[in-house]
């Protein structure tokens, strides 16, 4: 894959320490730390999506990524939490990437997935939505709770741990959502978050019963011009699972950089 520009990939970068920042602060109890080279943004969660240690400055060598890995380890192993430790391409040179799952897995972590820094500063046209959608904006502890319940199912996770965030009104202070409607069942999900003056998207899901039918890329448009009439902001940014990667390529996003993310206890 082509090199990004430089610019791309320092906003991708900071767009991810900066908005889980936002979402640790916002959970109770939550909070975040930078050390050197490491971001701990600890949502104090049961959802390990909340709690994450991020590197923030190239790694040096095999010491120093371990050290970076024992310290994000202690800073949750404390509260007895499940987390995620996320690396950037970016900051792993690339002699010692065949090193780091082995750096992880001694650690206790195992590897989770690859992600995609993306962004768009507008989209591609879109298909019409899905004729039998309708679009609710979240603005009822129903429809917090029912995006987390969404996420619980597309992703294989309880519904309990999933709800204890996204039914938190603290952090909804600077994010929208937008829930998609099949009669009266919420079936599809995707939030948006004012972070540095973009639109960053998140949560976006799909319930499995309902998914490829354009639902999610629907309801993600939709939330994407209430933050463009809400905070006036085009350009946005996300983080993508592979599975999310093509459909986002679709609507024009392009790509920035590349993350490894491993997960433990």
């Amino acid at each position: 894959m082509p090199h990004a520009p430089s610019s791309l990939v320092e906003e991708s970068n900071r767009l991810f320490q900066h908005t889980w920042t936002y979402f640790a602060k916002h959970l109770p109890g939550g909070g975040a730390t930078r050390l050197p080279g490491l971001l701990i943004a600890n949502g104090r969660s049961a959802l390990p999506f909340m709690n994450v240690a991020l590197v923030t400055a190239p790694v040096v060598d095999e010491a120093d990524l371990a050290a970076r890995i024992a310290e994000a380890a202690s800073a949750f192993r404390r509260h007895d939490l499940h987390w995620m430790f996320v690396v950037s391409d970016h900051f792993v040179p690339e002699a010692l990437r065949p090193r780091l799952t082995e750096a992880c897995t001694a650690a206790g972590l195992q590897p989770m997935m690859r992600m995609h820094g993306m962004a768009a500063e507008a989209l591609t046209a879109p298909a019409p939505p899905p004729p039998a959608l309708t679009f609710k904006v979240v603005e009822t502890q129903a429809l917090r709770e029912a995006v987390g319940d969404i996420n619980a199912a597309a992703y294989g996770m309880p519904s309990d741990i999933c709800r204890a965030v996204t039914g938190v009104p603290d952090i909804w202070k600077d994010m929208l959502g937008v829930v998609g409607m099949l009669g009266t069942t919420p079936v599809a999900s995707a939030c948006v978050a004012a972070i540095d003056d973009v639109a960053y998207v998140a949560l976006v899901a799909t319930d499995p019963a309902h998914q490829r039918k354009g639902y999610a890329e629907a309801v993600m448009r939709r939330a994407l011009a209430e933050a463009k009439t809400e905070w006036g902001i085009t350009r946005t940014v996300l983080h993508a699972t592979p599975a999310g990667q093509p459909v986002y390529q679709r609507m024009g996003y392009e790509h920035a950089v590349s993350f490894e993310a491993f997960t433990g206890a």
